[in-house]
């Protein structure tokens, strides 16, 4: 307590103004003490004048005439004046005429300290004796008068004046500071007091702060424009309470709750559910080809999608539902009071069919579809952390269906997406494990079957056998492993390439990209590397990309494809003609090579018609032509006969191993020179 009192600001001021008073005080009295000093030694002195001049005449002619008698009645006179303490009449120092002292000499000791520094060089007054004449200049002197002034008397009203100047002014200097200080805290410390008082009060739990009130009197000084600040300081505070409650609780974008207020209504739900308020029904809902609309059309009109897509969910929903954004295209109906299954299966029918009404942007039409997963309480989860992942396994489900479209979830679904994680966890550490090795299948001649080059093919070699690329190929694009991945493979096929090339002379290598690493914008940069490293020369190795894949560089004006070429390598369109090229595009595209699809070599010589208008396509544009695929002796009599440059299939050799394919295929090549 008293720590806190003497850090107070009352306090510290009250004692600022004592002191203040004090010292000013102070020096008024010392200014007042100096002046009395002053006045009072100047009437010492003129007393001590005025006695020396009245017995100065006496003295002398006692002196002159060695007259005792005069002497000693010059002397007892001076006496009776009580200021006059002693009285020498000497002919000499050594030789006095008469003297007598009222106390004895005892006045000294007797006098006040303050008295004795005042006063003390004016306690004794000399004068010379001169023999008398009538023009009073007679020479040499003939004695001395030496008067001794009772200074205890003389010095007791200045020091009554002094002391009472001394106490009074301290006194006055006291209450001075003390009526300073009651103006002070009038005026300044109690309502800063009040200020604070205010200010401890001060709830932010609710809507906003309370403002302080203006102090009386102060409201257009200082203190008031002090008050003014801090409520225009707490206005700012609620305003930006008001935007970190928007930032915490709702999507930037869309305005719908954000992940963290749906899983807080979520919670809601099932204590309400909980307490027999019915079912609850959560719809976890992703837009289908939203990547692929985002990266042709750009940034701005996915936002534009995304905000749609919210608007109409909005207004197609119940007061009581809640639907927000968990983040990227993925959006979270909560749907109350389920008393059935079907309930929820028409609440995403609806959805469904407003998703899917024509949307018009940056003066496209676009038709927009959704994949759904349902998951319901309880079956499908207790708490809200399981029924969300229920939901979002059965999104997975519906998307795998083909998209635009719901699945509910079942226990087989959560058994896939097990495997699933289980895949992804064993993928991340394949590569630590050296489980990846490259099959080749080879690439030749339809005329001669002479071995023109090769195609790296990726497998996942594991203790229980080889797991097929149709099984993780998939989770590796999704989880973005594809690229450590792929980074992989295309450095293993460049080093093997540039180790046949050292023993059997040069070899086409061929190697798949994925649509992620071509996303990538420092992929060429990991070409050139890779091709550094291994001295693969780049006129040596093809990088075979697929429809979608290209088609998505269409916006970037295919930059990276153009400088792959810059570096030298090929570029082949793989499984040409089973997705949705534009010829317009194909044209700008800086491709090699095309190859047809399997599919579509699966009805030659039969049905030949797309494979011959591939080909005739590849031959105007100056383009290799590669068939996939090539089962029969048919199949390549065909091809021999329209020209087609290269193919590949079972009908030459499935994927082997490097060890496989060096001696069958490599034997009888001619060794490179250098």
């Amino acid at each position: 307590m008293r720590g806190t009192l003497a850090k107070s600001l009352a306090a510290r001021q009250a004692a600022r103004a004592v002191l203040a008073a004090c010292l000013i005080g102070l020096s008024l009295s010392i200014l007042e003490v100096a002046w009395a000093t002053w006045r009072e030694r100047g009437k010492a002195a003129e007393l001590s004048s005025q006695m020396l001049d009245l017995l100065e005449g006496g003295a002398a002619t006692a002196a002159w005439n060695v007259d005792e008698g005069l002497a000693e009645q010059i002397g007892l006179s001076a006496l009776s004046i009580g200021a006059i303490d002693g009285l020498e009449i000497l002919l000499t120092p050594q030789q006095p005429l008469w003297q007598r002292f009222r106390n004895g000499g005892a006045e000294e000791a007797a006098m006040n300290p303050m008295g004795r520094l005042v006063f003390d060089d004016l306690r004794v007054s000399d004068r010379l004796l001169y023999r008398p004449q009538a023009d009073g200049h007679s020479r040499p002197p003939i004695g001395v008068l030496r008067i001794h002034f009772d200074m205890s008397r003389l010095s007791a009203d200045y020091i009554a004046f002094v002391t009472s100047t001394l106490l009074s002014g301290l006194l006055r200097n006291l209450l001075l500071g003390l009526a300073l200080t009651l103006v002070f805290h009038r005026f300044l410390t109690r309502p800063l007091l009040a200020l604070e008082q205010h200010i401890a009060t001060l709830d932010s739990g609710g809507r906003g702060y309370n403002r302080l009130p203006l102090p009386e009197g102060h409201e257009q000084d200082e203190l008031g424009r002090l008050t003014q600040r801090i409520n225009e300081t707490l206005e700012r505070l609620d305003n930006s309470q008001d935007q970190l409650r928007q930032l915490a609780t709702r999507d930037p974008l869309t305005g719908l709750p954000n992940r963290a207020l749906l899983q807080e209504r979520l919670d809601h739900a099932l204590s309400r559910a909980r307490r027999g308020a019915g079912g609850i029904a959560v719809l976890f809902l992703d837009l289908d080809r939203f990547k692929t609309i985002n990266d042709s059309l750009g940034h701005e009109a996915g936002d534009k999608l995304l905000r749609a897509a919210a608007q109409r969910l909005s207004h197609m929903l119940r007061g009581s539902d809640t639907v927000g954004r968990l983040g990227g295209d993925e959006f979270l109906v909560i749907v109350e009071e389920v008393r059935e299954p079907k309930e929820a299966i028409q609440v995403a029918d609806r959805i469904l069919m407003a998703i899917a009404k024509p949307l018009e942007i940056d003066g496209q039409q676009l038709q927009v579809s959704a994949s759904i997963g349902i998951g319901i309480w309880p079956g499908d989860g207790e708490d809200g952390a399981s029924l969300l992942r229920s939901a979002d396994i059965a999104m997975y489900a519906a998307k795998a269906a083909g998209g635009a479209g719901w699945r509910m979830f079942s226990a087989e679904m959560s058994e896939k997406a097990v495997n699933r994680l289980q895949t992804e966890a064993r993928l991340r550490a394949a590569e630590l494990r050296e489980e990846f090795v490259l099959f080749y299948q080879p690439k030749v001649s339809p005329h001669d079957l002479s071995l023109l080059g090769a195609e790296a093919l990726l497998r996942w070699r594991t203790d229980k056998g080889f797991i097929s690329p149709a099984e993780f190929i998939p989770v590796a694009e999704e989880t973005g492993l594809i690229i450590p991945i792929g980074e992989w493979v295309l450095r293993e096929a460049c080093r093997q390439a540039a180790q046949w090339r050292q023993h059997h002379g040069d070899l086409n290598m061929a190697v798949n990209v994925s649509p992620r690493q071509l996303a990538d914008s420092g992929f060429a940069d990991k070409v050139r590397t890779a091709l550094a490293l291994s001295g693969l020369p780049p006129a040596l190795l093809t990088l075979e990309i697929t429809e979608t894949a290209a088609m998505n560089q269409a916006s970037g004006d295919f930059v990276t494809l153009h400088r792959l070429r810059e570096i030298g390598v090929g570029i082949a369109m793989d499984d040409f003609g089973t997705g949705y090229s534009s010829l317009s595009h194909l044209r700008r595209i800086p491709l090699t090579e095309l190859k047809i699809d399997r599919t579509l070599m699966a009805t030659v010589p039969g049905d030949a018609a797309i494979a011959a208008t591939i080909l005739e396509l590849g031959l105007r544009l100056g383009l290799e032509i590669v068939a996939e695929g090539v089962e029969t002796e048919e199949q390549r009599a065909w091809l021999s006969a329209m020209n087609c440059q290269t193919l590949q299939g079972f009908l030459v050799s499935p994927p082997v191993p490097a060890s496989a394919f060096e001696p069958r295929f490599l034997a009888d090549r001619v060794k490179a020179v250098g």
